[in-house]
């Protein structure tokens, strides 16, 4: 379960930082929206993911760590778009910079250990 969640945290960053690399001379808006649709793909299995691995957290306290993901999600979007969408001038320059954030916490999945 733990190396899905990488693959899929991993995957989402790579794509994320191939979608802000893109312009209209590296193949314009076809190949940007192919990369748009594979980095989505990676964050829905991220998504899935993350809930596959709840019940093996705190198996008595289920609901807590529900609750503590799913408002986790929401608050890396807030503190996101405000850390590198609002701040920078480039929007290519801030896809990578969050690409960067989220290949960075995807390895923090070999950290993660219950029993």
């Amino acid at each position: 379960r733990l190396w899905m969640h990488f693959i899929a945290l991993f995957g989402q960053g790579v794509f994320l930082f191939f979608f802000g690399l893109m312009d209209n001379n590296s193949g314009g808006w076809p190949v940007a929206l192919v990369i748009l649709i594979i980095f989505a793909i990676f964050v829905n299995m991220a998504e899935g993911t993350s809930y596959g691995i709840v019940p093996y957290m705190i198996p008595e306290e289920l609901a807590v760590v529900s609750a503590v993901v799913g408002a986790g999600g929401t608050l890396g979007a807030v503190i996101a778009t405000w850390s590198f969408y609002k701040t920078m001038e480039s929007t290519l320059d801030s896809f990578k910079l969050h690409a960067i954030y989220v290949l960075f916490w995807s390895l923090t999945c070999f950290l993660m250990k219950w029993d």
